[in-house]
């Protein structure tokens, strides 16, 4: 082994250790990815405080018409959110221009007060799927995503996320 300015040259016996170290990385990072993700976006909501006005806007680029594909939306809260559910319209505007209008019901609590989604600290992850959605015509797909509460902001939402995977 030799020093050169108190840093020590690798040797073949560290480089083992480092090869196996990066091997050890990938095993624990790799099986959290979606390989079968062909969309991913998340849209933080200022000092979460989500107002009408503010659309959070996607654009989902699709070249298959064929396979099926699930959709999940998924909203993150902070213990601030004073409600049990949040109500959201979902515009889904076609490459032809066609516009489908939805409404969901988010339920982000039980009836007594349990948050339900995923998270720890806080800070809390509730989905919601549509499972094997075909697109039928290629193009540039926009989802637009506003609140539909009485409230006007919205306190305690602090980011909204779609994904698009190809359904199994």
């Amino acid at each position: 082994m030799k020093k050169l300015n108190n840093c020590i040259l690798s040797t073949p016996l560290n480089g083992s250790i480092f090869i196996k170290s990066i091997i050890i990385i990938f095993i624990v990072i790799f099986p959290g990815c979606n390989f079968n993700s062909i969309y991913e976006k998340s849209e933080n909501i200022q000092h979460y405080k989500w107002s009408k006005n503010s659309k959070i806007n996607f654009a989902i680029p699709v070249s298959d018409t064929i396979n099926g594909y699930n959709i999940l939306l998924a909203l993150r809260n902070d213990n601030d959110y004073p409600f049990s559910n949040c109500f959201i319209f979902i515009n889904t505007i076609s490459p032809k221009g066609i516009t489908i209008h939805d409404t969901i019901e988010f339920l982000l609590a039980d009836e007594h007060g349990k948050w339900l989604g995923h998270g720890f600290g806080g800070v809390w992850s509730t989905e919601f799927y549509k499972k094997n959605i075909r697109f039928p015509v290629k193009g540039l797909y926009k989802i637009e995503v506003i609140h539909a509460m009485r409230v006007d902001p919205l306190v305690g939402i602090m980011d909204v996320s779609l994904r698009v995977e190809k359904a199994k």
